[in-house]
């Protein structure tokens, strides 16, 4: 079974997009992390985890991720439930999992030139960075849009990783280090007034953070 993580804050109108995108039969944990309003589900298949306080960006993956794995997932996909993400790429990244650990989301692989600029160049420049310590050719290891092994989630000591943004890295920096089977797929992206990303100060707080969990 394939089941998909879906994080959202206060962007109900874009989940329930993203919601009707998903095939019947397959699991969608939306995980609520707290939003103004209660989310209600206008899907079956839809299982809705709710946190009654924000616990952060890595909070709502570890929750996702629970529910996922007690459900008997054996893919898991992460897809943001703002609509960031192209939903029908990011889907299709489970097909990959037939030999590879991960699969992750490039969107330096679709068209890069839709992200902002300072984006760009601190993608490229963390990337390059993770590149140079590990000996990889990644393109992206910065987006939100991923595909795992349930059994590569329960290898991973995920409650002891950040419950904020800097968690996407350490999850991929644990995998790096131990040479998991990781594949690049190409997904575009969209930035716009319907999406959520971090401000210009937090993004370079998650740069600082990322450098130490690459060079840690």
């Amino acid at each position: 079974m394939i089941a998909v993580v879906l994080p959202t804050l206060d962007t109900p109108d874009a989940l329930h997009r993203v919601l009707a995108e998903l095939p019947a039969g397959m699991l969608a944990i939306v995980v609520d992390d707290g939003s103004r309003e209660p989310i209600h589900s206008i899907r079956r298949d839809t299982c809705i985890v709710r946190h009654e306080e924000n616990r952060g960006y890595g909070g709502a993956q570890k929750s996702g991720y629970a529910a996922a794995l007690a459900a008997g997932a054996s893919r898991i996909v992460l897809l943001h439930g703002d609509g960031q993400y192209d939903t029908p790429a990011t889907l299709a990244l489970a097909e990959e999992l037939g030999g590879v650990e991960a699969a992750l989301g490039s969107r330096f692989l679709a068209d890069p030139s839709v992200i902002p600029s300072w984006r760009r160049f601190g993608n490229r420049a963390l990337t390059g960075l993770a590149n140079l310590r590990f000996g990889g050719a990644f393109t992206d290891l910065h987006s939100g849009a991923r595909a795992f092994r349930a059994e590569t989630l329960r290898s991973l000591p995920l409650d002891s990783f950040s419950d904020d943004f800097l968690f996407d890295q350490q999850v991929l920096v644990a995998l790096i280090r131990r040479g998991a089977s990781l594949v690049e797929r190409p997904v575009g992206t969209r930035y716009d007034t319907t999406t959520r990303s971090i401000s210009f100060r937090r993004s370079m707080q998650y740069g600082v953070g990322c450098v130490r969990v690459i060079l840690g």
